[in-house]
């Protein structure tokens, strides 16, 4: 299957569309937010994720969830977009919400929000944890983790109507960022401007270089950067050249900040797909994975240095 070099190496497992049949894939990380080695649900009681260190250590691994730091179950509000007041429930190891629509589950495995650490240490000090992304011409979505039973209830149809109506009488030529009114704003964080696009393309060169991403902004406590590549090798065998690759820039307000991973993370198998998902502070830092990175590589370092660590996407 070929190899990669890295710090740390992956193995996961996750259903396909075919019922009863699932996908292995294995390949390297770099900057994961995943803290912990070993195997652990990541997100769903179907998807187990292994991180380890070590040449070839995803060779052979027994793909079971190793720890058992998320055996306590709470029961969670259970009810998809097209119907958020459905009113059925479920039991994981905590609940999720998407604020914006009123969709909502359970999740499985270390608690996780885009660009937040994967792991215990969400829930310290708060029992609920919430960011909000504004990424290219769609509505800003506010996202919740919570740890207490029912805690993803709080969804309020009326209130978001009247909050989206507040945005969409805004200028499109505004700095003022749309996330602003779906948030608990942290008044300690500066808001920074950040580039707002996102662009799907067949050419990679032509990436972050169209006047419609170069013209959009939006403010932000941090600004955001994704992408996706999937790669496939030329007719001859002999190099490899992208034939898809999408991208989404934009702006993200927390109502917490001590567990924000800056800098960019990476995720790729050789020869297949990469993924690069990147947070960091400063005004325009989001133009592309290498800014965001040199951005908040030592702000990440300042973090990383206290005892506790100071946290999605998709």
């Amino acid at each position: 299957m070929g190899s990669c070099e890295s710090n740390q190496c992956f193995i996961e497992k996750k259903p396909t569309e075919i019922p009863g049949s699932m996908k292995i894939t294995k390949g390297c990380l770099r900057r994961t937010s995943r803290i912990h080695h070993g195997c652990e649900y990541d997100h769903f009681s179907d998807h187990i994720l292994c991180v380890c260190q070590g040449h070839y250590c995803n060779d052979r691994i027994v793909m079971n969830t190793t720890r058992q730091k998320y055996t306590r179950s709470v029961t969670c509000r259970e009810c998809s977009e097209k119907q958020p007041d459905c009113g059925e429930t479920c039991e994981g190891h905590w609940c999720h919400e998407d604020m914006s629509t009123g969709a909502s589950g359970c999740g499985y495995g270390p608690p996780a929000l885009p660009f937040y650490y994967r792991g215990p240490e969400l829930f310290y000090y708060r029992s609920k944890v919430c960011i909000t992304l504004s990424r290219g011409a769609g509505k800003p979505r506010r996202h919740c983790v919570c740890s207490t039973n029912m805690c993803n209830t709080a969804y309020n149809y009326q209130y978001n109507i009247k909050d989206y109506q507040y945005n969409i009488k805004e200028k499109e030529t505004s700095l003022r960022s749309r996330s602003l009114s779906l948030s608990a704003t942290d008044y300690t964080l500066p808001l920074h401007s950040c580039y707002n696009c996102e662009t799907n393309t067949n050419d990679a060169t032509s990436m972050s270089h169209t006047t419609n991403c170069r013209s959009n902004r939006c403010m932000g406590h941090y600004c955001t950067y994704a992408a996706h590549r999937h790669t496939t090798k030329t007719s001859m065998g002999r190099s490899n050249m992208v034939h898809a690759v999408a991208e989404l820039q934009g702006c993200m307000n927390v109502s917490d900040k001590s567990h924000i991973q800056l800098g960019c993370s990476k995720k790729w198998t050789s020869d297949e797909y990469e993924e690069i998902h990147c947070a960091c502070r400063g005004n325009l830092c989001n133009s592309d994975s290498l800014t965001a990175v040199s951005t908040g590589s030592l702000l990440r370092i300042f973090h990383v240095a206290i005892p506790v660590f100071l946290y999605f996407l998709l």
